[in-house]
């Protein structure tokens, strides 16, 4: 029995432990490279996650103020409407005032050129009656 074939299947041997523990630092290396990565994608996830939620509650709270901006702009323009059809009936009053003014104007007008041409005939009358009187100045 010899030993060179002994000692040349330890050194084998020795070389593929060799190789063996090589391969298991550079997995080892490549986990902790991987662990590494997976935590630091799992910090963005979690940063994506926060920033996704921010944005949710900064949607709800927009959709919150459209929503009360809309309410207020309806109570304003039925407010408007409203005040608007109380213009136009408060308009339709003074139309008609001043139409009924109007023509109270004119009756007053004509009745004030029919008194003024029936004072004239009666200072007419006046007058020439008083012009009859006995003792009356002749012009």
């Amino acid at each position: 029995f010899t030993i060179t074939p002994m000692l040349q299947d330890l050194d084998s041997l020795a070389a593929r432990i060799g190789q063996m523990v090589q391969v298991t630092r550079q997995l080892q290396a490549e986990r902790a490279a991987l662990q590494t990565r997976l935590t630091v994608l799992e910090q963005e996830r979690d940063a994506l996650r926060e920033q996704l939620s921010q944005q949710q509650a900064e949607r709800q709270s927009m959709m919150q103020r459209i929503q009360q901006h809309t309410t207020e702009v309806d109570s304003i323009r039925a407010q408007a409407e409203a005040s608007q059809g109380e213009l136009r009936t408060e308009i339709g009053r003074y139309q008609s005032s001043d139409e009924a003014l109007r023509q109270n104007l004119q009756t007053s007008q004509s009745d004030t050129q029919r008194l003024r041409a029936v004072a004239s005939s009666a200072i007419e009358r006046i007058d020439a009656i008083l012009m009859r009187l006995p003792g009356a100045p002749q012009e």
